[in-house]
């Protein structure tokens, strides 16, 4: 018997003006998330201002930034609800690995 749990379709990250909004599956469950430029610019390592390079580096980094984001979903408090934001703090001991070396 195959599992009859349908699919979670997420929705196409975007661009909102101040921070990119995307949303994550976690267990079944759409949840809405947002990280800000400066969180986005640290991660990706380049400084991007036009609305299409940030999404354009979103996605270079996408797998990092959903990890981070289930991550603090799990650990917040189920009374808390709204987006699960991403910050600068969030991701500073997170650095870019250039291509081609290991991460320390």
């Amino acid at each position: 018997m195959t599992n009859s749990k349908p699919k979670i379709v997420v929705a196409k990250p975007r661009w909102d003006g101040s921070r990119v909004v995307f949303e994550i599956d976690v267990d079944g469950e759409a949840v809405p998330c947002a990280i800000s430029r400066s969180a986005l610019q640290d991660i990706s390592g380049v400084r991007r201002f036009a609305p299409v390079d940030l999404l354009r580096g979103f996605g270079e980094v996408r797998a990092r930034i959903e990890e981070i984001a289930a991550n603090k979903f799990r650990i917040r408090p189920e009374s808390v609800t709204g987006f699960v934001s991403i910050w600068a703090d969030d991701i500073e001991d997170v650095r870019p690995t250039p291509a081609g070396t290991a991460a320390a």
